[in-house]
């Protein structure tokens, strides 16, 4: 059962605790004897990890020997049925309601997910263009835009200060993708080369030097670079002003007059890279545009690590624009990636010197296994933590950096989205007794629909502000996310045993009238 607290503003790893007894009757108020025994039922088979683990061979099994429309019933009416809200935007809005008579909002979540073929980048140099674009996907692009839009008005229609959740990956070829990560990763190296006191800083003759020696430009042209950077007042240029005054558009034209074709030359976006780049932002701009119209949040997800600097790329554009007056975009920070806690920094800085209002969702990470075979496979470093205990670790820190020692709390809101106890906890420990530099209707908690219920309505009746991701989908695009959770969200599904024993709790409760 859910642990509670009694403390201010201590050292989060040593927060006392007391006794706090979740009542299944207040849990599960809002559920019919059918929707828990059925729920009961799921859970039970997604605690059993070799189920879990041959989760897709099992439905390939069954598509086979059933046949796929049989298969898509069974999915239908039980793993879909307790997971998942509906189809479409129209067959989410009853499970909305529940959620929100019930002081819990939504967090509209599209669970179709894209991904690069491991084959296809094994036979490709990771610094060689991906030039090639199917027109097609394009149309698709915009259907999912379509789709975004139709979420965000359904959030607006029955989630007041809800959320809409996007993946950057519906809206740009994958392809694109990775190849603007790799221009942006590059050009990091670029600055870093440049930098070579490893200072985090160019002075002007250190920019000057560097500009000269990468490009086939005089001096002077060097210099009028570097005036168009437009250094601080101390006359040096960190990372953050080199990114901004460099658009990935304008690295092409610069790199033809690199003294040698390296990395950073072969990086650089072509002609019809650029404009698919520029479609994929205006369709997020078409999204950010109508839920700030209508009051809603964007939660732009984490997707692999391969994609993610692309992502970040278009999380900044968009901070940078629609985040001036309250946080409208959100960005995710994935604790389980080493780098975690340097971008969390870097965008803190950025936004306390340009103004905008940070937003932070927080979890611990969902690829894992998928990063570690690719890593292994492509002959990279694994970008993510050695261990559980070192993720664990990171998330603290983070949450640490946002909630205790952030330079901008007034500016600053953090979606703690975690089944994690001990984290959620922790969290609501620093709320609840005003030991948080962030107010408390700046920071929310987010856990899966059909997961956690004892953690999600505890904190809402607590008068926490929480929400359930509600993911929606065609069956068929919806069966890889949810095996995907299943067999990484460990801290999920390490609470399943117990919910299911709530949920049998409060059926026999039914069943003998007390």
């Amino acid at each position: 059962m859910l642990r509670w607290i009694s403390t201010a503003a201590q050292p989060m790893g040593s927060l006392p605790r007391k006794a706090f007894v979740v009542s299944p009757l207040r849990v599960f108020a809002h559920c019919s004897s059918y929707e828990l025994l059925r729920g009961a039922a799921v859970l039970t088979v997604c605690s059993q990890p070799g189920l879990v683990k041959r989760s897709e061979r099992l439905l390939e099994l069954s598509d086979r020997m059933l046949g796929c429309t049989v298969t898509d019933v069974l999915m239908r009416h039980t793993v879909f049925a307790h997971f998942v809200a509906g189809e479409d935007a129209s067959t989410i809005v009853p499970t909305l309601q529940s959620l929100r008579e019930n002081g819990v909002g939504g967090i509209l979540d599209f669970a179709a997910e894209a991904d690069l073929d491991l084959e296809t980048c094994k036979a490709a140099d990771v610094n060689q263009p991906a030039r090639s674009y199917r027109y097609i996907s394009q149309a698709v692009c915009d259907a999912n835009m379509r789709t975004f839009l139709s979420a965000v008005e359904a959030v607006h229609a029955t989630t007041p200060e809800g959320f809409a959740a996007v993946k950057v990956t519906a809206l740009g070829d994958a392809a694109l993708l990775e190849r603007v990560s790799t221009a942006l990763v590059e050009l990091r190296a670029f600055f870093d080369a440049l930098d070579s006191s490893r200072c985090g800083m160019l002075s002007r003759d250190a920019f000057l030097r560097g500009w000269c020696a990468a490009f086939d430009v005089d001096s002077a042209e060097a210099a009028a670079a570097f005036a168009n950077i437009g250094a601080d007042a101390d006359g040096d240029v960190d990372y953050s002003e080199f990114m901004n005054s460099l658009p990935l558009q304008d690295v092409g034209p610069l790199v033809r007059r690199c003294r040698l074709h390296g990395p950073l030359y072969h990086s650089a976006l072509d002609t019809s890279e650029c404009s698919a780049l520029d479609a994929m932002l205006a369709r997020l701009e078409m999204i950010a545009t109508r839920a700030k119209a209508l009051g809603v949040r964007l939660m732009i997800d984490a997707e692999h690590s391969y994609f993610q600097p692309a992502i970040d790329h278009a999380v900044l554009h968009l901070s940078r624009k629609y985040n001036r007056d309250y946080p409208c975009i959100f960005g995710t920070y994935q604790a389980y990636l080493r780098d975690c806690h340097q971008k969390l920094e870097l965008d803190l800085d950025r936004s306390r010197r340009e103004g905008w209002h940070l937003g932070a969702k927080l979890v611990r990470g969902a690829y894992m296994v998928h990063e570690r075979e690719r890593a292994i496979s492509l002959g990279y470093p694994d970008p993510v933590q050695p261990t559980l205990e070192a993720t664990h670790a990171s998330y603290d820190k983070a949450v640490d950096t946002l909630l205790l020692h952030c330079p901008c709390p007034e500016r600053t809101s953090l979606m703690v989205a975690s089944h994690n106890q001990a984290s959620v906890e922790r969290v609501a420990a620093l709320l609840l007794d005003d030991g948080s530099r962030v107010p408390r209707d700046q920071v929310f908690f987010g856990q899966l629909l059909g997961m956690s219920d004892h953690l999600t309505f505890t904190l809402a009746r607590l008068g926490l502000k929480t929400y359930k991701y509600v993911p929606y989908g065609p069956v068929r695009e919806v069966l890889p996310y949810l095996i995907r959770r299943a067999q990484e969200n460990s801290d999920a599904l390490s609470g399943a045993a117990e919910q299911r024993d709530m949920m049998l709790a409060e059926v026999r409760r039914r069943v003998i009238g007390r």
